[in-house]
């Protein structure tokens, strides 16, 4: 009988904002300390976050796994063909407003197939690829290799964020029992 009453919900459960708050701070925490601890250029904490939170905006679960990821990594490689098609022709204010406008309208336009429907993911993904770039292209490397080792670091970040909501939604399923 007393195996039943722990079973029913009880008053001293948990709300999901606060089980989410405490799992998602704990999980944070370490993520941060095995990203600064392994220091690997391919392990960026704020893009691991920038997934996480993709994650979560397409509503969780599998489905939102999948969705998250996918327009990530869509928006990597747009950003990633933009930023190889201006490099390529040549650094101008025009020429990065015309491939920044032409790659946005590709990357929208994909939405019209179900799997690249997330468009927020999307941009996550293009915006997280061009902020690693301008802010830290010189540790990948020149040219396209360069670039395109950039937006691997972040499609691995992102990945990583994604895996690491989707685990925390199943633990805070756990902890806040309704």
């Amino acid at each position: 009988m007393s195996l039943l009453r722990g079973l029913e919900k009880r008053e001293d459960n948990m709300d999901l904002i606060t089980g989410l708050a405490v799992v998602i701070g704990i999980m944070g925490g370490i993520a941060t300390w095995a990203a600064i601890t392994i220091g690997s250029p391919y392990l960026l904490i704020w893009a691991v976050f920038v997934g996480w939170g993709s994650f979560y905006h397409c509503s969780g679960k599998e489905a939102g796994f999948r969705n998250s990821a996918v327009a990530n990594l869509w928006g990597a490689i747009c950003a990633a063909a933009a930023l190889i098609a201006l490099t390529s022709i040549g650094v101008t204010a025009i020429m990065a407003g015309i491939c920044v406008g032409i790659s946005i309208v590709l990357l929208i336009l994909a939405a019209k197939l179900p799997l690249l429907s997330a468009i927020p993911s999307a941009v996550y993904g293009y915006a997280t690829t061009a902020a690693l770039f301008l802010l830290g292209a010189a540790a990948y490397g020149e040219g396209a290799s360069g670039i395109i080792k950039v937006a691997t670091a972040v499609v691995i970040s992102l990945i990583i964020g994604n895996v690491l909501g989707y685990v925390s939604e199943k633990v805070t399923g756990a902890v806040v029992k309704t």
